[in-house]
């Protein structure tokens, strides 16, 4: 496993040109243990995450996520979870996805993500090739997978339940009071033992050519990752990231822990594809990494609009297309648009591309696609629009490659 460079990496060109003012912004964490907790104490009161519960948004703080991770940290030591030991989620990605994440982390377990849309035998796997000492389920549902299996699960001591009761399930909620008046100077003791070259988490790859392998990620891996997107600026420290991909994934675990590492702030989905929209309309992100259906639907109801109306609007929208696409060329390699066009682009803007942003919240800075190919053609009208998509490439859990394919 990679450790934490002690210096600048020698990485690539785009990485080694690029601008440091994001990595300034880092908790500059040893490991993922610690990074929440460096977290708290450098951004505090400022929002780290949004979550809609009964048609309003909520706010917490650095401060609060901070307080209950650590009640959660010390429930799960409470109940014997020990350093190096297992500890699986299955659910959607949501705040207490979250929550349940970092306070395993800070036990100094390793978590072992399981993705929500997994079959019972699909979990017995994963949860019985990690050796699994616990597992949080998001409700009866997926309560249901983990008891139709139990009795293979010889290693598997503890069911923690975040939405509901059962009898074999412990409540979230227990876990919580468990831990309120546990000692923080054993929590400190616990994340701050751990190395770069511990294990942060286990990530299954989706078993397409075979049984799911298990790949194994340190901390100074996502260490490493982390840095590496900051000298990029993926993520900047005022954005606003909304969120739907499942955390199961590295890739949306990534930008879970960027997020908290520079004091951005997390916007989880409604747990509904089709509230996607509207969440972005009302949380105006800065930062949306999608799958290339959410691209193309926007395109497809957005072509099929003016193609339906026709006539001089048809001709107008296309227009303006064509215009936004060669005035951010001109930007792109550093050339004066001149001055006809930057007048042809700002009656554009107005008329149609500023509509198109408006879509995605209206203050969009970066998408990512990734999970499967997308239409270049896609990808230039979006850009034509100032919503620049970049596509992304994930090499084997362990690495990510962000493609400009305009």
């Amino acid at each position: 496993p990679r450790t934490r460079p002690s210096r600048r990496p020698d990485w690539p060109r785009p990485f080694r040109d690029a601008p440091t003012a994001t990595a300034n912004a880092s908790t500059s964490s040893a490991t993922v243990a610690d990074l929440l907790p460096r977290a708290v104490a450098a951004f505090g009161d400022r929002t780290a995450v949004m979550t809609k519960e009964g048609g309003t948004w909520t706010e917490l703080s650095f401060t609060a996520i901070g307080e209950r991770v650590r009640a959660l940290s010390l429930g799960l030591m409470d109940l014997g979870v020990s350093k190096g030991e297992k500890v699986s989620i299955l659910a959607n990605t949501r705040l207490e996805w979250t929550l349940f994440d970092f306070a395993a982390l800070t036990a100094g377990a390793t978590v072992v993500p399981i993705y929500q849309t997994n079959s019972s035998e699909e979990c017995h796997y994963v949860l019985e090739n990690s050796d699994a000492k616990g597992v949080v389920v998001e409700d009866v549902e997926q309560l249901e997978k983990v008891r139709a299996v139990r009795d293979r699960l010889p290693l598997l001591e503890h069911v923690i339940l975040i939405d509901g009761e059962a009898e074999d399930a412990i409540p979230m909620a227990e876990i919580e009071r468990r831990g309120a008046d546990g000692d923080p100077a054993a929590w400190e003791a616990r994340y701050s033992s751990v190395t770069p070259d511990d294990t942060c988490t286990f990530i299954y790859t989706s078993g397409t050519t075979g049984p799911p392998k298990g790949c194994v990620i340190s901390h100074g891996n996502y260490r490493a990752m982390l840095d590496m997107t900051q000298a990029v600026s993926v993520v900047e420290p005022d954005d606003v990231c909304y969120l739907f991909l499942p955390l199961a994934h590295s890739f949306a675990l990534l930008i879970q822990f960027g997020s908290f590492d520079i004091g951005a702030t997390l916007c989880y989905w409604e747990r509904d594809p089709l509230k996607i929209i509207d969440n972005l309309v009302e949380v105006k992100p800065h930062y949306f990494p999608s799958v290339p259906r959410s691209f193309e639907k926007v395109y497809s109801a957005a072509t099929a609009a003016v193609d339906k109306q026709g006539g001089i609007k048809k001709r107008i929208f296309w227009w303006a297309i064509g215009v936004g696409g060669r005035y951010r060329e001109a930007l792109r390699e550093g050339r004066d648009p001149g001055w006809l066009l930057t007048r042809q682009f700002e009656f554009a803007d107005k008329q149609v591309l500023s509509n198109i942003r408006a879509i995605f919240g209206g203050r969009i800075r970066q998408c990512v696609s990734g999970a499967a190919p997308i239409n270049a053609d896609i990808l230039r009208f979006f850009e034509a629009a100032g919503v620049l998509v970049l596509v992304l490439a994930v090499l084997a859990h362990a690495g990510f490659l962000w493609r400009d394919l305009r």
